[in-house]
């Protein structure tokens, strides 16, 4: 490549290619024995962009047998620096299930990027329909906490049965509803028919 280029690897995601990402893509697989199981993926809209990259200039609509030959050699020369063997495949054979997939973009002096992925299939995650559930009758613990009070170790230990502990708010202070650890609701104190009440002003 003539002139500075940089190379920024994104962190990897655990995803699965769609049929219609795999349309027209390059794809290439390695697999040394190590039981590491890789594929590079580069589609082709950065087919177009790694050609303009390497020229240095525009690349045509339709990329002609001598620029896909200039792309597939590019490809090829980034992916011997990783020391394994790579073999180009029909991207038919890339693995449907779920995958490690690291997306790696790649910026020359001029400011063209080009991006292609590294994707590692996962035996681990299988896909799974998505089952639908009806939370709304699910019974829950929610606790109603009142503005924190502030008091001395020995106020406390001087404690005793019939004791009043006068709390430091007043009627309209602020009441958080939650869930476990989470916020869902917040008030303030009041009465209802009688019986001590929260009154909820906003949900989170």
């Amino acid at each position: 490549m003539r002139g500075r280029a940089s190379l920024v690897v994104d962190l990897p995601v655990l995803r699965a290619w769609s049929p219609e990402e795999l349309a027209s893509v390059h794809v290439w697989h390695s697999d040394d024995g190590d039981s590491l199981d890789v594929w590079c993926v580069l589609g082709p809209t950065d087919a177009r962009s790694l050609l303009r990259v390497v020229l240095q200039g525009p690349a045509g609509a339709e990329p002609t047998p001598l620029e896909r030959n200039i792309v597939r050699d590019t490809i090829e020369r980034l992916l011997t620096a990783t020391g394994r063997l790579w073999e180009e495949r029909a991207a038919a054979q890339l693995p449907p299930s779920l995958g490690w997939c690291c997306r790696l973009t790649l910026t020359d002096a001029l400011g063209t990027t080009s991006t292609f992925t590294l994707h590692a299939p996962s035996t681990r995650f299988q896909l799974s329909a998505i089952a639908h559930v009806d939370l709304r009758t699910v019974p829950v613990s929610l606790d109603a906490l009142l503005p924190t009070l502030d008091l001395q170790v020995d106020a406390v230990a001087r404690w005793r049965n019939g004791d009043f502990v006068a709390l430091a708010c007043g009627p309209d202070a602020a009441v958080c509803f939650r869930i476990g650890s989470t916020c869902v609701a917040s008030g303030s104190l009041g009465a209802s028919r009688g019986h001590r009440a929260i009154l909820v002003s906003r949900q989170a």
